[in-house]
């Protein structure tokens, strides 16, 4: 266990993944078997029961820092997305850094027979699309639960090594929504995206880590790699299904993972404690 956290856990790493993937998963099953043809269900029943699923880290995050240390443990860990003083390298990466890259990879892909580089999104419509992705596409309904599964991660591992393996896990979590027609991971190659969550993560672990364990770091990370995806045509919904966009926007991060797991002091005194 780290010397620097006192706190006794009673939720193990495991339960935590354990209740985050059933209540995920049992809810994304129910648009699986109606894209199988099990019964029939609404397009907007189909987007409640996604948004439903998407909370099951958020959830299992709640339970178990409440079966950790009661109502006082809840609050301080809750709390962390309100620490704003993240410092100005974490601040910028997390705005800037996943937009520039999905920049490359849309004007890569204009120069290769891709669609044209453009953004798809006008600024008019820029802040509310900036709101749902944060509140409800993603961010807020994962991050404070991957926040609790690092946290548990690294008491046994190097933070190193946790990153990593939590971001394959983190990739396998999203499993049934390349079975749900209608969404991107449908038309995406599953292990182009296994590669991309396992370098986001590294990067997502890395602000968390040097912004003193705020949430908020993670949650600006997360919305900014979502935009991407509305910003330019990474993925292709044709029936051409060009791939190119995702595997070089994975490869774009990975490369940005490996210079911060090489470089940073976060990854280096978590290494070696």
């Amino acid at each position: 266990m780290n010397a620097n956290d006192p706190r006794t856990y009673r939720t193990t790493p495991l339960s935590f993944f354990v209740l985050a993937f059933a209540i995920t998963w049992l809810a994304w099953m129910v648009p699986v078997l109606a894209g199988r043809g099990m019964f029939t269900l609404s397009s907007t029943m189909q987007i409640v029961w996604l948004v439903i699923g998407s909370f099951g880290p958020f959830m299992a995050a709640f339970v178990s820092t409440y079966r950790d240390g009661g109502w006082p443990h809840v609050r301080e860990f809750f709390g962390r997305c309100l620490r704003y003083r993240i410092g100005p390298l974490y601040l910028i990466a997390a705005l800037l850094l996943e937009p520039a890259l999905g920049w490359i990879t849309a004007w890569w892909l204009a120069r290769h027979g891709g669609p044209p580089l453009g953004i798809n999104v006008s600024l008019a419509h820029l802040p509310l699309l900036y709101a749902i992705l944060f509140f409800g596409g993603g961010s807020c309904n994962e991050e404070f639960g991957w926040a609790y599964a690092i946290d548990r991660l690294q008491l046994a591992r190097p933070l190193a090594l946790a990153a990593p393996v939590f971001g394959v896990i983190w990739g396998v979590w999203h499993l049934p929504l390349f079975y749900i027609p209608g969404t991107s991971q449908s038309v995406m190659p599953f292990w182009a995206f296994a590669i991309l969550t396992t370098a986001l993560r590294v990067i997502y672990v890395w602000a968390y880590e040097g912004a003193g364990k705020s949430i908020l770091a993670s949650l600006l990370f997360h919305t900014a790699a979502n935009l991407c995806f509305n910003f330019y045509m990474l993925v292709d919904t044709s029936p051409r299904h060009d791939e190119r966009g995702l595997i070089v926007f994975a490869v774009l991060n990975v490369a940005v993972a490996v210079i911060v797991l090489l470089t940073s002091r976060v990854y280096r005194r978590r290494t070696l404690a």
